[in-house]
C-alpha cells in the first residue's frame, strides 16, 4: 500500500452542502497521523478506508473552531473503540492548550472516558523536523494567519517527493519555503476578495504560489463554490497565474499519493 493523504473535509469555516469543515489523514502503514480535527472523524475515517485505531496520533494546525472542535469527540471515540497504547496530539502552545481544554469542559479525561493521550508543543520556526520514520517524515513552518499557524510537509522517503498542507493562511514567503519543490501542495483557496482577506488565499494567488515551488499537482481546499466561487471560475484564476499543472478541487474521501 502506497502512502498517501486522505482529504476528510474539504470546505470553508462555514460548510456548504458539498463540503464540511477542512481536515485530513495522512495514511501510511508505517502508522497514520489524523490533520487537523473536524467532527465526524471517526466515521469519515472509516469511509476513507482508514482504520482509526491504527492511527499513531494527530497534528493540528491551529484553534479555529472548525479545525479543532471534533478532537474531544475523537478521543472519546477512540476510548469507546477500545484504542490501546496512547494517542499523540502535537499543536502549537496555544491550539494545545485549546484542545485540552475543550476535553477538559467535557469532562472527559477525568472521567476516563477517553483513550490516554501525549500532547506534545510544537516550537514555531521553520521546517521543523515533526516526526520521522523509516517510511516518512512530517516538518512544520508558521504562516500567516489570524491565529498562530503551522503548516505541514510530509515526505514520502520511497519516492522522495512530498505534499505540503498549507493549513489557513495568506500568501507568504514561509509557506513557498516550506512548499519548494514538492510533488503536490493543497493550498488552501478561501476568498474572492483581497480586501476581506482576513489571513486567506484567493485561488489566482494560490497558482502563482505553485508556479514559484515548482508544483506539479495543486489541490485547492478550505473552499466552497458556494462562498468563495464557482469551481469554474477558481480553476480559471489558477490557470491565468500561469500554473500548467493538475489541477484539483479537493473533494470529501478523494486520496493523494506521489
Amino acid at each position: 500500500m502506497s502512502q498517501r493523504l486522505v482529504i476528510l473535509g474539504a470546505g470553508t469555516a462555514l460548510p456548504d452542502r458539498d463540503r464540511d469543515n477542512t481536515f485530513l489523514v495522512w495514511d501510511s502503514p508505517s502508522g497514520g497521523f489524523l490533520v487537523d480535527c473536524a467532527g465526524r472523524a471517526y466515521q469519515q475515517l472509516l469511509r476513507a478506508g482508514v482504520e482509526p485505531t491504527g492511527l499513531r496520533g494527530m497534528i493540528l494546525s491551529h484553534n479555529h473552531p472548525d479545525h479543532i472542535y471534533g478532537v474531544p469527540a475523537f478521543l472519546f471515540h477512540l476510548w469507546l473503540a477500545g484504542y490501546r497504547g496512547t494517542f499523540n496530539v502535537y499543536a502549537n502552545a496555544s491550539t494545545l492548550k485549546m484542545a485540552r481544554q475543550l476535553c477538559a469542559a467535557l469532562g472527559l479525561e477525568q472521567a476516563g472516558h477517553m483513550c490516554a493521550a501525549d500532547w506534545h508543543e510544537l516550537d514555531e520556526l521553520p521546517n521543523q523536523l515533526l516526526i520521522e520514520n523509516e517510511a516518512f517524515s512530517i516538518y512544520s513552518t508558521p504562516v500567516r494567519h489570524s491565529r498562530p499557524t503551522l503548516a505541514f510537509k510530509f515526505v514520502d522517503h520511497q519516492r522522495q517527493q512530498a505534499i505540503v498542507y498549507s493549513a489557513d493562511t495568506e500568501p507568504c514567503a514561509e509557506l513557498e519555503l516550506l512548499a519548494q519543490g514538492a510533488h503536490t501542495l493543497i493550498h488552501e483557496a478561501t476568498i474572492n476578495d483581497p480586501a476581506q482577506r482576513h489571513g486567506h488565499t484567493l485561488p489566482r494567488e494560490a497558482g502563482a504560489i505553485a508556479v514559484r515551488c515548482g508544483i506539479q499537482r495543486l489541490v485547492l481546499i478550505h473552499y466552497s463554490a458556494e462562498y468563495t466561487m464557482p469551481e469554474a471560475e477558481a480553476i480559471a484564476q489558477v490557470r491565468d497565474a500561469g500554473f500548467t499543472g493538475e489541477i484539483k478541487l479537493a473533494r470529501e474521501l478523494e486520496a493523494y499519493s506521489l
